[in-house]
């Protein structure tokens, strides 16, 4: 467990948890909870694994890091706000898309060749494509429905790369 680890768990719960309105008060709480367990697992894994080691599990911040992340987030705020006055059905399938190319470049030009990297991003891709494409042809009133499945798959796939890593090392510790 590292803390690329805790940032996935972070922002797949956070996904889940402002996107899965769609499932109505009691579906949006019930996922909301699910989300925030996957989140406290992996947290608890985290712990565990560097208690005692004085390892805080980072990672190099080198500069091509530093490049990749300011990028990112000015596309992800620069065009979550352009969009939202726009276009608001492409706003999250926007954030998905961004998020999922961050990671093809981590792999590319970070921790050249990482597989989980370039699994995550490509999927993450995806997701944010085919939702876009839903929503070019439905249109504004398309974005509810659009941040539901772009939001809440990207906080599934975040959190389903985590989770289980999570759950491998409380089962082995």
């Amino acid at each position: 467990m590292d803390v690329g680890d805790l940032v996935g768990a972070f922002f797949g719960t956070l996904f889940v948890v402002l996107n899965a309105g769609l499932l109505g008060p009691v579906g949006h709480v019930v996922a909301a909870l699910v989300a925030l367990a996957c989140g406290v697992t992996v947290v608890v894994a985290y712990r565990r694994a560097r208690r005692g080691t004085g390892d805080a599990g980072m990672f190099p911040l080198t500069r091509s890091y530093r490049l990749i992340v300011t990028v990112e987030v000015v596309a992800l705020f620069g065009g979550a706000i352009l969009l939202g006055r726009l276009a608001p059905q492409f706003s999250v399938p926007w954030v998905v898309l961004v998020v999922g190319v961050h990671f093809l470049a981590l792999a590319r030009w970070w921790l050249v060749g990482a597989r989980p990297f370039l699994v995550l991003g490509a999927v993450l891709t995806v997701v944010a494509l085919a939702r876009a494409a839903v929503a070019a042809v439905g249109g504004p009133a398309s974005a509810p429905t659009a941040a539901f499945v772009a939001g809440v798959g990207a906080g599934v796939v975040m959190l389903g790369g985590t989770t289980p890593r999570a759950i491998r090392s409380l089962r082995g510790a």
